[in-house]
Formats: structure tokens, sequence, C-alpha cells
């Protein structure tokens, strides 16, 4: 039987959009994801176009990637105990600076000014993010809206995720580079002031883990490898991510060289994962009461089943299938393994543990793309996506295993006694719903 709170989608929805705070959020992360992902294409798109090798193309993906989610996490660290309300107007604020002189250097290109931004904007990128993920926790979990929150930013995510490359692409088509990034600068100077005049985004508890960003990114890193459910939760990802991710260089070669189908085969396929994961956050959000396990194993579970029909499809009709498919399942397993990470962590660690999940989610999809590359190149596309559908498969189950009953959530209510003793303020219960 369907759960009951199933039911209530549109009422808890009017609900969490009764929150000042969430309102400004939801606004500032919506136009930041759109931003991130026309200003991305813009960018890959002028050091591609200026450097002529796919050299030049593999280090913007390392400077804008790669390497911002190595930094991001101390930056989080000797950011997070200040207050969002202020810290997090200023990143946006920078990351307008930032896409200015991106402008500026795109009529005068010079390939390392334009790195050196690209990875300080990454990090900034995924700082703000990890933080403002944090204050929304921080705004719905106490009005017991989480889960609802979280529905209606994966939502925007997707169709930001299908819309944007395709906004940027027209723009940059008619307007020019320059033209996206200055956008983009007015993008998030909007984006800063949107939270600069927002009222009631709370802080966190002050924690006391010793002087320094590192001794508090040592605690964080030791917080999450005491606790069994987070432990198992950013260690799923991050083997998942690797499966998830393998098929994103193969599908140009599999659409274009095995179906033959062309340019506009490949971009079929894209546009259905797009619509796929809009379905799945629309799947998510109806039934966002599931336990994680059902949840979390439902999208990695459809993940593996499209890769598999992708693998195996004679046509381009069946790959699309196959195709949003997986895009639904990308659109469930990733909101509901955040989701579930959030209900588990304590809230003065919110935003270290988002930081390290951000962090995975840009760092672990090199490896993905890498073998996902070499085994098109040595073996074909159709074995790329067969290994991605069966490691997904081999996720699901896992998940299964240690998120079912005694597992890894029903024991991460209690923190190891070796982490007994005095506590910052009231050492609160992990938020959200158990």
């Amino acid at each position: 039987m369907m759960p009951a709170r199933a039911r209530d989608t549109s009422r808890e929805v009017r609900e969490v959009l009764k929150l000042p705070a969430y309102r400004r959020l939801f606004a500032a992360y919506t136009l930041n994801e759109l931003a991130l992902s026309i200003g991305s294409l813009a960018l890959a798109v002028l050091v591609y176009r200026k450097t002529g090798s796919a050299f030049g193309a593999a280090g913007f993906f390392l400077c804008s990637q790669f390497v911002p989610a190595l930094l991001s996490p101390a930056l989080v660290a000797r950011l997070d105990q200040r207050s969002p309300g202020v810290i997090l107007p200023a990143l946006y604020a920078l990351e307008a600076v930032a896409f200015l002189a991106l402008a500026g250097l795109a009529s005068s290109f010079a390939l390392v000014p334009v790195l050196v931004l690209a990875v300080v904007d990454g990090a900034l990128g995924l700082t703000s993010r990890a933080l403002a993920r944090a204050a929304t926790v921080a705004v719905t979990a106490p009005a017991g809206l989480l889960r609802e929150g979280n529905a209606i930013s994966n939502a925007a995510f997707s169709v930001c995720f299908m819309a944007g490359p395709a906004i940027g692409g027209v723009v940059v088509a008619s307007g020019g580079t320059v033209a996206v990034l200055l956008a983009n600068s007015c993008l998030f100077a909007l984006i800063a002031l949107t939270l600069a005049t927002a009222s009631g985004i709370p802080g966190v508890p002050a924690d006391r883990t010793g002087d320094g960003a590192g001794a508090r990114l040592r605690a964080a890193l030791s917080y999450a490898a005491r606790r069994p459910a987070i432990r198992a939760l950013l260690g799923l990802q991050s083997v998942a991510l690797l499966f998830f991710t393998i098929s994103i260089p193969v599908e140009v070669v599999f659409a274009q060289h095995t179906l033959h189908a062309g340019a506009s085969g490949y971009g079929g396929l894209l546009s259905a994962w797009g619509a796929g994961a809009v379905a799945g956050s629309v799947v998510y959000a109806r039934w966002r009461a599931a336990s994680p396990r059902v949840l979390i194993s439902l999208g990695a579970g459809a993940l593996g089943i499209g890769f598999v029909v992708m693998a195996v499809a004679p046509s381009l009709v069946l790959a699309l299938v196959g195709s949003a498919v997986a895009g639904c399942g990308n659109g469930i397993e990733a909101v509901a393994a955040r989701t579930t990470l959030q209900e588990h962590v304590e809230e003065q660690w919110m935003a270290m543990m988002m930081s390290l999940n951000e962090s995975i989610f840009q760092a672990v999809p090199g490896g993905g793309i890498a073998l996902g590359g070499t085994l098109a190149a040595l073996a074909s596309p159709r074995i790329a996506l067969a290994v991605a559908g069966g490691g997904a498969l081999l996720v699901t189950a896992a998940t299964w295993a240690l998120l079912g009953p005694g597992g890894a959530l029903g024991r991460s209510s209690s923190p190891p006694p070796e982490e007994e003793g005095p506590r910052p303020r009231s050492a609160p219960a992990p938020v959200g719903r158990q």
C-alpha cells in the first residue's frame, strides 16, 4: 500500500515553500545550478576552441572539477562555523568576480590564467554548494520537512541539468562565449544579493575541535569514519559513482559508431537521460517517505538496468529507453543518498559532511570517465556499458545488504565509546526523520 505521507505531496510542498529562508536558499540554489551548467559548457568550448587540443579540454576538466574537489573540504572547514547569511553572499559575490575576469580573458586568451580561475571558481562553487545544503537542512529539518525540501531542490537541479547545456549552447552560438560569461557574472551577483537580503538563515552550533581548518578537517574525517551510517553511505556513493559515470565518454561513440545514429542520436541519448532524471525527481517527491534502503536501491537498480538495456540495444529507440530508465534512477538515487546522509549527521558537522559528499561527486567521476574511455577503446562501447550496468547492479545488492535491518543505518544512532565525553552545546540528535 502507498505510504500515507506519499498522498500529502502538494500540501507539504506548500508547507516547505512557506519558509522564507528556504525560498531564498531555493532561489539561490536553482540559479547557481543553472549558472554552473551554462558556464561549464561555455568554458569547455572556449578552452577547446582556443587550444584545439584534447589535452587542453582535459586540463580544464581537472582544474574545474578534480582539483576543487580536493581543495573545497579545507575551505569549508575554515568557513562552516561562520554565519551562512554572511559567508554565502560573499562566496557568490566572489564567483561573480571570477566570471567577470574569465569574460575579460576570453578575448585575449591565455590558458594558464583561465585554468587558475577555473580552479578558484570550482572551489568557490563546491564550497558554497556544501554550505547552502547545510543551511537548507538547518531550515527544513526543525520543521520536519527535510525530505520535502530536498525533493523540490532535486527537481530544480534535474531541470537545470537538462536545460542548462541547451541554453548555454544557444547563447554561445548566438552571442559568443563572452556573453555567456558576463551573464553568469550577473547571475552570481543576483544570487549574492538574494541571500544578503535574506533573514532567518540559522548558523550552526560552535564546535571546539582544535585551532585552524586542518584540525577541523581531521576531526570531520574521524567523525565520518567512526559512524557506520555515514561511512557506509559515503563509501557506497564513491563506488557507485565510479560505475555510474563510465557511460559519459562512451555514449557519443556508442551513438555515432555503434548505432550509426550520428550527432542527433547522441543528443537524443542525453535528452532522454535528462527527461528520465526529471521523472526520477518526481518519483522521489511522490514516494520520499519510503525507507532509504528502498529508495537508494531503486535508483541504483534503475541505473543498472538502463545501462544493460543500452548495452544490448539493437537500435536507437531501445537505447533511448535505456537512457531514460538510467536517468530516472539517477534522479532518485542521488537525492535519496544525500537525504539519508543528512538524516544521520549532527548539525555541527552538516557542512563538513556535505562538503565531503560534494567532493566525492566531483572527484570520482574522473575515474569513471577514464575507465569508460579505456573500455570503449580496448573492447567496445557495448562492453563498457555492460560493465557500468553490472557494477550498478552490484551496488544495488550492496546497498540492500548494508542498509538492511541490523545494518549500518541501524547502528548509527549511538556514538562510539571513544567519542564520549564533553560535547559542544547539547549534542543534538541526528536531524531529520529516522
